[in-house]
């Protein structure tokens, strides 16, 4: 038996399985040297399986950690779920092993590992070696670090500035001649950056990530060694803690012990990381959590040639490289690249006997919003893993669907229908997956430093020879602050912006000394086309898209930019801008009463806030005053105490870009006060996803809200606790999701932070998250609307109120072929008076994903079969805006269906009782993109105790 060890390991070091076929695998079982690689897994399978025997294995020249063996063998499900390269864990004389840290193999049953513990272990790995170098990137919402280790040569981490300044150099093409970037590839090194536990309930690898920077610290296998010598080999083990450890704590609550797939418990606690679920994985251009802002320090930091991330909910192993259509900005050479990887990885494991590595059949390629995407849209390689996890770290049985299990040319080897299935067995195969990449990378390293910069080259070429040549935005805008963000977006995402010096004619028109220009003659035109020009989803694609189709900055913002073509752009008299944007407002004349022209403003309800102890009047009609003209929405604000508002309103001009002007009285036009409401956020435990991104924006703006749990709104007496309730969007929760919840199945499940668990209970806690609202909480929101509240309800959530039988009269459209998969539509307002169109002109782009489409209101709805009384007349009074427009639907992205959705109502205002329930059939806060819808949100917030009647 010893001797066929040592002859699999022989094969191993002598024969590169990289090279064969998938069918080689097969064909070499004739082969005397290759049969025993191919047999190694059933072989390792009996070793560990003799009583009283230690598995052991010749790992030359490593020397495996004492028990490793046969601990790893036992936690694999089947032999063929185990490669040679990850069955031992290497002894190292002065770098810990994990298991002598952890107590037990990385994956073993019914284990997981908290986040400190975690990066505890990889600091103790870079203390002890000098092959890796261990940096904070950053720090949690909830304030755990995000680390990042470096694995090297000890060269190499000697060399670690020098080999970072030559990435900087040969990410800027203008710096270099083609030459000049051959000498610098020549002594320089690919980064290769792997991102780990991002979706916290995908925690394999967070566990495999450990093994794999150790294994890559200690080995002296030669593959290794070659990538040591080669690579940077980037590696964050935790991105995204918080969930982490709210995960690991709810696995040892509800699930340890629990082995039965099928009668599980809930898998996943209510909240991963602070504010929002999975859609921490949709933030790419935004930037607005802890974990994506790490991120994209350590690219600008490093410029990995490769972003990875690591995910898990597809068997076995899926490679990503998209189905089409792709990117139209993506150069050939990423995606040419792109496709090269994932087939090395299909072919590498399937050449190791691995069954179940696919490629191709998911997601579209032409939305560039994750995690990873910083890479593609910074003339990187952007790409990830899906592989089988559990949601538990028990080991248990899995079924798959058929579809999951054919035979296709992108999956050539498909796992079977059933088999056991643990998390060392996800371990294996990412860690294997990613010694395949890291070694292939390591061969290839002089063509991905060359592409990389080619890329970078290819981006600038295109801004200097081709149209456009700059895009140019003004300064004064209606809303000049949203302008400056979105000039600040574009420089977070080091896309170079600069300022015109002088005022400057070109062919598309006159512009102003201090406009904003992004001119194209710079490594990242590619990605700032991307985000500047309106996007075109094909409507013939045989795919479609996995995400958001619309994310064009300029439509999103609702702030005008102008395409430049003339050439003459490059000349202009123009500077870099070297820091944020940052306009101010002035305060004109002192009072004792001051006026605010609506134009639009995001900043009003921010302003609101910090008003609070001051009166503010809102005008309902546009009027006059020195002949200048104030739009309905223009705010009236007078105070007894001159001094102390004219003090606020200087610190609102200078934080929030805001003019006030001052007049000696009131101006005489009908106004209405408009106090700051009491804004409660119901956040159902059932999908805390989206309202993540709501609360997170509120709390970035500073306003106050009461966090409304399922509970809260059973318990009623809503009225004495809040004026607004927002509810929604949701995009996994149905109308009986909405009322029930999560499913009490085995009793109340708490999540509540204790000295074992103390990660729950954040950002809010309950001694029972089951049951939803229920038929009891839908009436007291009833009652709560009744007695003068109001209840907006945003994308999805207006299901609860249009269905669920809150609001009467607005049946869900029978026609089922719209689909808008998030986009920028055309909508026109039907009550351009309404205090919700206040600061928008009369027809406005926002942004739907894909919702039920909702018929006009009708006065009455029959509730039995007549044959001349089917449905009562149309009532439009309640429509505030509708779907559609003078020119086409799609402002942005793409859609089926636009005539089965033109003119049907977008947002509706239902009168009830003393209070009002206003529904919007999309999300006006969408993951911080439609800042320009945010307004709509903001005018039923700033206006809840004014909403019209229907009179």
């Amino acid at each position: 038996m010893l001797r066929d060890l040592r002859l699999i390991l022989y094969c191993w070091h002598r024969i590169d399985p990289f090279q064969m076929k998938p069918a080689a695998a097969w064909r070499s079982l004739g082969d005397p040297l290759m049969r025993p690689v191919v047999l190694f897994f059933s072989l390792l399978a009996t070793i560990s399986a003799v009583a009283g025997e230690t598995a052991a294995i010749d790992p030359s020249p490593d020397v495996a950690e004492p028990g490793s063996v046969a601990a790893i063998a036992s936690a694999t499900t089947e032999a063929r779920f185990l490669s040679p390269w990850v069955a031992y864990e290497p002894a190292s004389d002065v770098v810990p092993a994990p298991s002598e840290i952890l107590g037990h193999i990385v994956g073993a049953p019914g284990e997981l590992t908290r986040s400190a513990q975690i990066v505890d272990y990889v600091r103790k790995i870079a203390a002890a070696s000098g092959r890796v170098h261990v940096e904070t990137l950053g720090v949690s919402e909830e304030g755990r670090d995000i680390v990042l280790a470096v694995i090297a040569d000890e060269r190499g981490i000697r060399d670690l500035d020098r080999l970072k300044a030559s990435m900087t150099a040969l990410a800027d093409p203008r710096t270099l001649s083609p030459d000049e970037a051959e000498a610098v590839i020549a002594d320089a090194r690919p980064a290769y950056y792997l991102n780990c536990n991002l979706h916290a309930d995908e925690s394999g690898s967070g566990e495999m990530c450990m093994e794999l920077i150790y294994r890559l610290a200690v080995s002296d296998q030669p593959m290794i060694r070659n990538i040591r010598e080669n690579m940077l080999v980037l590696v964050n083990p935790v991105s995204e803690p918080d969930g982490r450890d709210k995960v690991r704590d709810w696995f040892y609550q509800y699930l340890k012990g629990k082995t039965d797939f099928d009668s599980l418990p809930r898998q996943s606690p209510p909240y991963w990381s602070h504010y929002v679920f999975v859609d921490i994985n949709r933030d790419a251009h935004q930037k607005l959590f802890a974990a994506t802002r790490a991120v994209h320090k350590m690219f600008y930091d490093y410029h990995p040639v490769v972003v990875h991330d690591l995910h898990e909910a597809i068997p076995l192993l899926l490679t990503w490289n998209g189905t089409g259509p792709y990117n139209p900005h993506m150069d050939p050479i990423v995606t040419s690249r792109w496709l090269e990887m994932s087939f090395h990885e299909m072919t590498a494991m399937s050449s190791l006997g691995m069954p179940g590595v696919w490629t191709w059949r998911f997601g579209e390629g032409f939305g560039h919003h994750y995690l990873d995407s910083v890479a593609i849209n910074h003339n990187a390689i952007g790409r990830g893993y899906e592989t089988f996890g559990n949601a538990t770290a028990e080991t248990v049985t899995r079924k798959l669907e058929e579809s999951e299990t054919t035979r296709e040319w992108y999956r050539p080897w498909p796992p079977d229908s059933e088999f056991r299935w643990s998390m060392r067995d996800n371990v294996n195969y990412q860690q294997t997956a990613a010694l395949s990449i890291l070694d292939w990378s390591a061969r290839h390293a002089d063509q991905l430093l060359r592409d990389f910069y080619r890329t970078g080259y290819n981006s600038w070429q295109k801004g200097v020879t081709q149209k456009p040549y700059a895009y140019i935005v003004p300064a004064a805008q209606s809303d000049r602050l949203r302008v400056a963000e979105m000039i600040n977006r574009l420089r977070d995402q080091h896309i170079e912006v600069r300022q015109l010096d002088e005022d400057t004619s070109l062919a598309e028109g006159a512009f102003k000394r201090g406009d904003y220009v992004v001119q194209l003659d710079q490594p990242y035109r590619n990605y700032a086309l991307d985000v500047l020009e309106p996007q075109r989803f094909p409507g013939d694609a045989e795919e479609l898209p996995y995400d958001d189709v619309s994310w064009a900055f300029p439509v999103g913002f609702a702030v005008a930019a102008v395409r430049i073509d003339d050439k003459k752009v490059r000349q202009a008299n123009s500077r870099l801008l070297i820091a944020d944007a940052k306009p101010t407002g002035r305060v004109h004349g002192n009072g004792p009463v001051y006026l605010l022209r609506d134009t639009g403003q995001e900043a009003l309800l921010a302003a609101r806030a910090r008003l609070k102890d001051f009166a503010v009047s809102i005008a309902e009609n546009e009027f006059i005053v020195s002949g200048t003209s104030y739009p309905a929405g223009s705010w009236i604000v007078a105070s007894e105490n001159g001094d102390a508002l004219r003090e606020a309103l200087d610190t609102l001009g200078e934080e929030l870009a805001l003019d006030f002007q001052s007049v000696r009285s009131r101006p005489k036009v009908a106004q209405h006060n408009a106090a700051m409401p009491r804004i409660g956020l119901w956040v159902p435990w059932a999908d805390t996803d989206m309202m993540g991104w709501i609360r997170a924006i509120l709390d970035r703006q500073d306003i106050p809200y009461t966090y409304l749990r399922d509970e809260d709104i059973r318990a009623g007496a809503l009225v004495d606790k809040v004026d607004v309730i927002v509810y929604g969007p949701f995009s996994r929760l149905d109308l009986a999701g909405q009322i029930h919840g999560i499913a009490a199945t085995e009793g109340p499940i708490s999540f509540r932070a204790t000295p074992e668990f103390p990660s729950l209970g954040k950002p809010i806690g309950s001694d029972d998250i089951t049951g939803g609202p229920g038929y009891a909480g839908l009436a007291e929101v009833q009652r709560f609307v009744e007695q003068g509240g109001v209840l907006l309800t945003l994308g999805g959530g207006s299901t609860l109120a249009l269905e669920g039988g809150l609001v009467r009269g607005v049946p869900r459209a029978d026609d089922t072929s719209v689909f808008t998969p998030g986009s920028e539509l055309r909508a026109s307002f039907a009550r351009p008076g309404h205090p919700i169109a206040y600061g928008y002109a009369p027809e406005i782009a926002v942004f739907r994903t894909n919702l039920p489409v909702y018929d006009l209101p009708r006065r009455w709805l029959t509730m039995a079969y007549c044959t001349s009384c089917l449905t009562g007349p149309v009532d439009k009074r309640r429509v505030v805006l509708s779907w559609g427009g003078t020119g086409d639907m799609v402002v942005s992205g793409g859609m089926l269906g636009d005539e089965q959705l033109n003119g049907h109502p977008a947002i509706l205002d239902t009168p009830m009782g003393k209070g009002h329930v206003v529904t919007f059939n999309f999300n006006g806060i969408h993951r911080d993109m439609n800042r320009g819808d945010f307004r709509l949100v903001w005018n039923v917030l700033l206006n809840w105790s004014a909403l019209p009647s229907l009179d």
